[in-house]
């Protein structure tokens, strides 16, 4: 196979034909100039890998450099991404020689594991991927989202509106408190922050612009919310049925996590309130009076594989002593 369809890393002058396997495999059009342009600035050409035939790629796999939270440290971390096979090379065997090829690649940079969101869950797993996360898809109706009574509060903080990109610093600052705490959270660079923030007019598809909800006190940013709105009404009866969702919260405390969905959750004309990718044991279930009214719906998150066994366990912290045997079956 590998004489038959040689693989490395692609040029930039190849990024187009590498692209296109990905379109076919997903099914696709074929991206904007703009999401052209923001996919090259993340791309490591260097970590792209592509099967070919002849000149054409017919398979890719490609990494993104991360330092992302495992239980007391940051790890460094292979992303994986841009797995594709073009329809026509199925079943070849191709994928597997990719996938192997990135895992060597990964253990030779010392990158101990390897991360990834499945586009199918039934994938990976012959990869030596394993479901390591979930998350939650929240639905609040109005009118719901009343909270216990003894929610944290906290009479210092203030609530702001703002641009995202106005509050940039502070947003980041309340990130990077977070991600030593969070297993899971990666480490944002400027680019992954402009991909975070990134609102273009025709994806919004008739919400508003992205907004961002900071919760702070006088010694500065404690927590923020990225929503927008999808403003509607009922032309027969004249009622709102607007819908608000959140793009993503986070806080680095109880009090104002509590005041950012208190908000959220009560804004006016609002008949539907939604928040996606959330964690599975998202702190809003214990602050709902009725956290049945969030109607969870959860699904696998991240996958992760470990490219070096023993570094991966002796690099992150334990709570006490620890003395097991591991029995590793990895072809």
């Amino acid at each position: 196979m590998a004489e038959r369809y040689p693989i490395r890393p692609i040029t930039v002058d190849e990024f187009d034909a590498f692209h296109h396997v990905t379109e076919q495999a997903f099914h696709e059009g074929p991206p904007s100039e703009r999401a052209r342009t923001g996919m090259l600035s993340r791309t490591e050409l260097d970590r792209t890998l592509a099967a070919f035939d002849g000149s054409t790629p017919v398979s890719n796999a490609a990494i993104y450099s991360f330092r992302m939270c495992v239980p007391g440290a940051l790890a460094a971390v292979g992303g994986v991404t841009f797995i594709a096979v073009h329809p026509a090379y199925r079943r070849r065997g191709i994928l597997t020689s990719m996938m192997r090829r990135q895992l060597d690649d990964m253990h030779d940079r010392g990158e101990t594991v390897a991360a990834l969101w499945a586009s199918e869950a039934g994938i990976y797993g012959r990869f030596g991927y394993g479901q390591a996360s979930q998350h939650a898809k929240f639905a609040i109706g109005r009118g719901e989202g009343g909270f216990v009574r003894d929610a944290p509060a906290d009479p210092r903080l203030r609530l702001r509106i703002a641009g995202p990109d106005e509050v940039l610093a502070e947003l980041a600052k309340v990130y990077d408190m977070l991600l030593p705490e969070q297993p899971g959270m990666f480490a944002r660079n400027d680019a992954w922050w402009r991909r975070t923030l990134s609102d273009p007019e025709e994806d919004r598809h008739g919400a508003s612009p992205l907004r961002a909800l900071l919760a702070e006190d006088e010694a500065g940013p404690r927590g923020y919310a990225l929503y927008t709105g999808h403003g509607r009404w009922d032309d027969d009866t004249f009622l709102s049925d607007s819908r608000l969702d959140i793009r993503e919260l986070a806080a680095t405390d109880p009090a104002a996590n509590a005041a950012l969905w208190a908000d959220l959750l009560s804004r006016d004309l609002i008949t539907e309130v939604t928040a996606r990718l959330r964690p599975e044991d998202d702190p809003l279930l214990h602050l709902l009076a009725d956290p049945r009214r969030a109607r969870p719906a959860i699904s696998d998150a991240l996958w992760v594989r470990l490219v070096d066994v023993p570094g991966a366990l002796s690099l992150r912290r334990y709570p006490c002593p620890v003395d097991v045997v591991i029995e590793v079956i990895d072809d």
